[in-house]
């Protein structure tokens, strides 16, 4: 699965809830959800499971809590529309 325009942002001084927020998207709903899979997946087999998720059902933004970091998967329109960048824009990104 390949997201499209993955960024992770360092939010530990922002905030007491997580340290770091991933956002990425995709075009389709259906893609959405299949990143979210490919994701639970990896994350999985690399020995961490999911604390909670919201939002599957719909694929338009799920959210994956993970502790320590937080992973947002939209839909490409609403991604646009929330601008989740522009909520975070004090928190420095993460280069990965």
């Amino acid at each position: 699965m390949k997201a499209l325009q993955p960024i992770v942002l360092d939010v530990s001084r922002l905030v007491s809830i997580c340290s770091y927020v991933v956002i990425v998207s995709h075009k389709t709903k259906a893609q959405v959800k299949a990143l979210c899979n490919a994701i639970e997946k990896a994350l999985l087999e690399a020995g961490f499971k999911a604390q909670g998720q919201e939002g599957f059902k719909a694929g338009q933004w799920i959210l994956l809590d993970y502790g320590e970091v937080l992973i947002n998967i939209l839909h490409q329109p609403e991604r646009d529309f929330y601008q989740l960048e522009e909520i975070w824009r004090k928190a420095p990104e993460v280069e990965f």
